[in-house]
């Protein structure tokens, strides 16, 4: 009897290997392997991308943050320079005023605090 497909039933046939199934498995092996290869080449940049893209995100809020922070430093500063605060500061550490200009300074001992 003659199945379509298999050849012949008789049971007294040793069964020989079918040669084309290592090609098949060969093939579809290197062609999975050029798939996963095709999917990593177009894959890596996007993901590359999309991590840049998180950085940038988060250096720009750094960079708000730390344009915020330069600011209340600089009205600090600016604070620390004004003509009362070096004053108070002076008197703080027992400096004492100037002479005005043109007028001849008064000896260390004869300045009164």
């Amino acid at each position: 009897m003659n199945l379509p497909g298999l050849g012949s039933s008789n049971r007294f046939f040793i069964p020989e290997r079918d040669q084309r199934w290592p090609h098949l498995l060969t093939a579809l092996l290197a062609m999975s392997a050029l798939v996963v290869l095709a999917l990593g080449l177009v894959g890596w940049p996007r993901l590359k991308s999309t991590s840049i893209h998180y950085d940038l995100i988060r250096l720009r809020d750094q960079v708000g943050e730390l344009e915020q922070r330069e600011r209340v430093l600089m009205l600090e500063l600016e604070s620390e320079r004004s003509p009362q605060r070096l004053a108070e500061r002076a008197r703080a550490l027992g400096l004492v005023p100037s002479a005005p200009a043109g007028v001849m300074a008064a000896a260390a001992s004869e300045v009164v605090q």
